[in-house]
């Protein structure tokens, strides 16, 4: 009796070791940081396309609060100086309004304010020594702010007046839990086809309390929340599941986020799977002596050494084996299905 039970453990021990190879490795660990090396990390996430500046410029151009004239609207202009030049008009679809004298006046993405000034500067330039103008909106046109992205209810939002990026997020609800640390609003120039692309630091103005950067948001503006980078860290540890990469995010530091090593790992064989561009994925086994060989290999920085090729990207799945041994006398199994890897893993011994 005692002799069959002994062959028993024997065999659910051996299928328990077994159950590792069904991840087998695809590229040696020297093969993978020379490829890796050799292909380029530009990101191939989307980026809104036009002239780059960050939210700061956004503010030297005015804090104005009040709304912001668009096609449609009805406005009244009334010049103090001269009755024969009040006018009411409507803003055509090309952001101009008509008025004696001065003709066409492009007035569109200016607030009420702007507008009036503007006009009293054409009217000084040319035809009067002194002119003040007051211009009252009669109807309004709603004004179309577009959130697309890592956003809880993206969609296209109506607004009446200018709003702040805040006050905008929080008419979808804010932001999803995938969201980056970067927003991206885009503003069509005026008079012009080109877009101007503003960069605001998500992290610095909600952490750090930067309010300069909570930016003036006009109608038109389409705001792009892309998706912060994240990784899945599965298998043998204490706290599966994906990841934001924070910073240069190295393998061992992906699995102290998700609470360390299970008492049934194997250090000895870690995975990393990585999808490349051309849609191949390769894995490659590590162990925590091959990390530390590294680590320790590094000077200054990161940069430059072969811990390099190493840092974690966008999509990248770890997978911490089971001892087997270990897995079966714990008693623990768990099963995974990695995120849009085309992988699945089931330990057997449960």
């Amino acid at each position: 009796m005692q002799r069959t039970v002994f062959l028993i453990l024997l065999v659910a021990v051996a299928l328990a070791g077994c159950a590792r190879q069904q991840l087998q490795p695809t590229v040696t660990l020297e093969e993978f940081q020379q490829k890796t090396a050799a292909q380029a990390t530009n990101s191939d996430k989307f980026i809104p396309q036009g002239a780059f500046t960050t939210a700061q410029a956004a503010t030297t151009e005015g804090d104005h609060t009040d709304y912001i004239l668009g096609a449609g609207d009805l406005i009244t202009i009334s010049v103090f100086e001269s009755t024969e030049l009040n006018t009411e008009t409507q803003v055509s679809s090309r952001g101009d309004v008509s008025m004696p004298l001065l003709g066409r006046v492009h007035i569109e993405g200016l607030s009420s304010s702007e507008a009036e000034k503007k006009i009293e500067e054409a009217l000084l330039k040319d035809y009067m020594h002194s002119a003040h103008v007051s211009l009252f909106v009669k109807e309004r046109m709603n004004q179309q702010i577009t959130l697309v992205g890592s956003v809880k209810q993206p969609g296209t939002f109506e607004t009446q007046s200018r709003k702040r990026l805040l006050e905008v997020l929080a008419l979808a609800g804010g932001l999803a839990d995938t969201a980056g640390d970067i927003a991206y609003v885009t503003r069509k120039e005026a008079n012009s086809t080109d877009n101007r692309v503003f960069l605001v630091d998500l992290d610095a103005l909600l952490t750090e309390g930067r309010v300069e950067l909570n930016m003036l948001i006009q109608g038109g503006d389409v705001i792009f929340i892309p998706e912060s980078d994240m990784i899945q860290v599965d298998g043998a540890v204490r706290r599966p599941g994906p990841y934001k990469i924070d910073g240069e995010m190295t393998i061992d530091s992906a699995i102290a986020s998700a609470g360390g090593l299970a008492s049934y790992a194997d250090d000895e064989d870690i995975k990393l799977i990585r999808k490349g561009k051309d849609g191949t994925r390769e894995i490659v086994q590590i162990s925590i002596n091959d990390i530390v060989a590294m680590k320790e290999k590094r000077y200054s920085s990161i940069k430059g050494n072969p811990w390099q090729e190493m840092l974690l990207r966008d999509g990248d799945v770890i997978f911490v084996e089971a001892s087997g041994s270990r897995s079966f006398y714990s008693g623990v199994g768990f099963s995974l299905g990695f995120m849009g890897t085309g992988f699945s893993y089931t330990n057997p011994v449960k």
